[in-house]
């Protein structure tokens, strides 16, 4: 069934009275909504691609009925529990920017399995795209606050093609096996004294792939790593893509005062790339090897799909 709706009306409450292999088609406007996805196998398009925003304004800093700061985790726009769910064409955007004043923000939390997210503008500052599950510590520390459903720490697989994602600190991550193809990654001026950080991967150690970045190009003026490990083993890949001058030389960042750098699985192969300054515990690879790297990442998700 194909479900057509306009901003004068409630997404959720749409939602609710969709069935699976529904499609829901959102015409041109502005939806101020907190969003969320249990239901498996649907669609939510926009009519037209970028004219229809799913917008809100929660944030770390946002004091709580209970005299407490809001947990990043609850501060999403649109959060994806679902399986199968595909996304076309939205902006999703966290309107709690800049993250000195607001904190984290997340725009986008997807937990379902399978999810496919193609030509959509997820845009806040910090923490813009948060590509579950969350890592396991996190999942037994939240057991006694965070409901339940959302604290499964099942495997995620997750893919954006065509996508611009907009953010300062750690704007992606998460723990999920994540493509992301052809898609523009913008850095925003975050006016701090420090770097910016553009991914912070936790993938567990048994997980085989984390990130994917395959021919995404990379915007921005404030200086920033590519990545930072937000837990041991965290993996991130970045092959034949193009990166602005913001990108430091030396790529990757260890996270702070850990010893994350000696587990740490950062792949790059990028011809422009001066070696030399990247740090030493990043992987360099050949043309050959990032060539079978793709293939395989491309094969896990096509076996996992079975």
């Amino acid at each position: 069934m194909l479900i057509e709706i306009t901003s004068m009306q409630s997404i959720n409450e749409a939602i609710s009275k969709m069935h699976s292999g529904d499609t829901i088609i959102l015409h041109d406007g502005i939806y101020q909504e907190k969003v969320e996805v249990w239901l498996n196998n649907i669609t939510i398009r926009a009519k037209n691609t970028g004219k229809a925003i799913i917008t809100n304004k929660d944030y770390y800093h946002k004091i709580m009925s209970d005299g407490n700061e809001c947990n990043t985790f609850h501060t999403y726009t649109l959060y994806i529990g679902g399986n199968n769910i595909t996304l076309e064409g939205l902006v999703i955007q966290n309107e709690a920017l800049p993250s000195k004043i607001y904190g984290q923000a997340v725009a986008l939390h997807v937990d379902g399995d399978n999810f496919s997210c193609k030509s959509c503008n997820i845009t806040s500052a910090q923490d813009t795209l948060f590509t579950g599950p969350l890592p396991q510590d996190l999942c037994e520390r939240y057991a006694a606050f965070y409901p339940p459903e959302k604290l499964k720490g099942l495997p995620s697989r997750q893919t954006y093609k065509n996508c611009i994602i907009t953010g300062d600190v750690d704007f992606i991550f998460g723990c999920a096996t994540a493509l992301f193809e052809e898609c523009t990654i913008i850095t925003l001026d975050s006016n701090r004294s420090t770097p910016s950080f553009v991914c912070a991967p936790a993938h567990p150690k048994e997980l085989p792939f984390g990130y994917l970045f395959y021919h995404c190009k990379f915007q921005g003026n404030e200086k920033t790593y590519l990545a930072r490990p937000w837990r041991d083993y965290g993996c991130a890949s970045f092959i034949d893509c193009e990166l602005g001058n913001h990108i430091l030389p030396e790529g990757f960042n260890k996270w702070n005062d850990t010893n994350r750098d000696k587990t740490a699985r950062f792949f790059e192969y990028n011809k422009n790339v001066n070696i030399q300054e990247r740090v030493s515990w990043s992987h360099q690879l050949t043309s050959f090897e990032a060539e079978d790297y793709v293939k395989n990442f491309y094969a896990y998700l096509l076996e996992k799909n079975r």
